[in-house]
């Protein structure tokens, strides 16, 4: 079974995203920020991250830059939500530091899923 680590500092997304994978054979973990996760991250063998930007603690590039430290290939799906720009702009410069892919909040069940389901082929 595959292991999706779900990194996001707001409950309710937490709750969405689970929700969405409801249907879904994968195993998930979640964290409130980069620092649980990357605790999470450490002690599992995980095939996705899911990470949100703007969070407190270590945000998403921060985590990304670590996961990327420890020299494994594995799959990064950020997602943000802040400001249109703000947003958009983190968003690239995730991808640029090893993001495989990226979503902009708010996004649907489908969006989710079909990105998911890419990544993890």
């Amino acid at each position: 079974m595959k292991t999706i680590l779900i990194i996001d500092d707001d409950p309710k997304m937490l709750d969405l995203i689970k929700h969405y994978l409801r249907n879904e054979s994968v195993e998930i973990l979640t964290a409130p920020d980069g620092e649980e996760g990357m605790e999470l991250f450490k002690a599992n063998s995980i095939d996705l991250v899911i990470i949100d930007i703007f969070m407190p603690n270590m945000d998403g590039i921060q985590t990304i830059l670590e996961i990327k430290q420890k020299k494994v290939n594995n799959k990064i799906l950020v997602i943000s939500g802040g400001g249109e720009y703000t947003g958009l702009e983190y968003l690239k410069q995730a991808k640029a530091l090893g993001a495989k892919e990226a979503l902009v909040k708010p996004f649907t069940q489908e969006d989710i899923l079909k990105t998911i389901h890419s990544m993890m082929n």
